[in-house]
């Protein structure tokens, strides 16, 4: 099995035993699992974060920054193979050495994964900072959704094929936004390959998300820092849905897996 490891999971003994359990396994990391990773001591939490993964190198899958894959091609061929960054993939086992040197103090791969906390931070709070707007978008989109479905969203129950219609013109909608404002998209998509694109996919589960928070108060009300980190995991979710599903503790994620996979199933396959 291959699947994507939420950041939540990168220090947990589940991982080691799912990467124990068979030698076909694979752990899918993601750049948002490695921004997460960097924040505080980025030296020393980029380390303990990678400890178990760097016990198993060749189990061990990196993909694509998410603006390279923001802009692939939803051709079905392939479509997971194209993910995956072969180079940094192979190089895993190298990274980690190389994550050692900065522990034992190397000043060059200090300085190296500091930049790259900054970075990291940067992107976080961009997130941070657009979490307002976030909120007016897909709480605006909720509103097409009656009471009583509402109620089917915060009792977890199976959508009706209505829902999903409605749900599947909210998403067209806010993906078509997306493609035409995003900084990076692929240069091409047909109404198959739609589907496929993880703007599509992102933004599938982002109205997802609005009719949970819809359900449970609405976005408006909510924190800054919980819309930005409903984001977040909205990214790892995404890629799960192109790979076996999720590791993660966190039930909302979860949660949010199972209902973009059977959206999906239903609407696509």
């Amino acid at each position: 099995m291959q699947m994507v490891v939420d950041s939540n999971q990168l220090k947990n003994p589940r991982l080691r035993e799912f990467l124990q359990a068979s030698t076909l396994n694979r752990a899918v990391l993601t750049d948002y699992a490695a921004m997460e990773s960097l924040q505080g001591n980025a030296v020393q939490s980029i380390v303990n974060a990678m400890a178990i993964a760097g016990d198993y190198p060749d189990q061990i899958i990196v993909l694509k920054t998410t603006q390279s894959i923001c802009q692939l091609s939803g051709r079905a061929a392939g479509l997971r193979r194209r993910l995956i960054d072969s180079s940094q993939t192979a190089g895993f086992a190298k990274y980690i050495r190389t994550l050692k040197t900065a522990d034992s103090g190397d000043r060059a791969m200090v300085n190296v994964i500091q930049e790259m906390a900054r970075d990291a931070t940067e992107q976080l709070n961009r997130m941070l900072s657009d979490a307002a707007d976030i909120a007016q978008i897909f709480g605006d989109i909720s509103t097409d959704f009656s009471k009583e479905e509402r109620a089917i969203v915060r009792n977890n129950e199976p959508f009706t094929i209505k829902m999903i219609d409605t749900l599947i013109k909210s998403v067209i909608e806010v993906s078509s936004i997306l493609f035409l404002t995003h900084p990076k998209v692929p240069r091409k998509v047909t109404y198959q390959q739609l589907p496929n694109t993880f703007i599509f996919r992102n933004s599938l589960c982002c109205c997802l998300l609005a009719l949970e928070w819809t359900a449970s108060g609405g976005a408006k009300s909510a924190q800054r820092h919980k819309i930005r980190n409903d984001m977040v995991d909205s990214h790892f979710v995404t890629y799960a849905t192109y790979f076996d599903g999720l590791l993660s503790d966190d039930a909302k994620a979860l949660r949010l897996y199972n209902r973009a996979t059977e959206v999906l199933n239903i609407a696509f396959r």
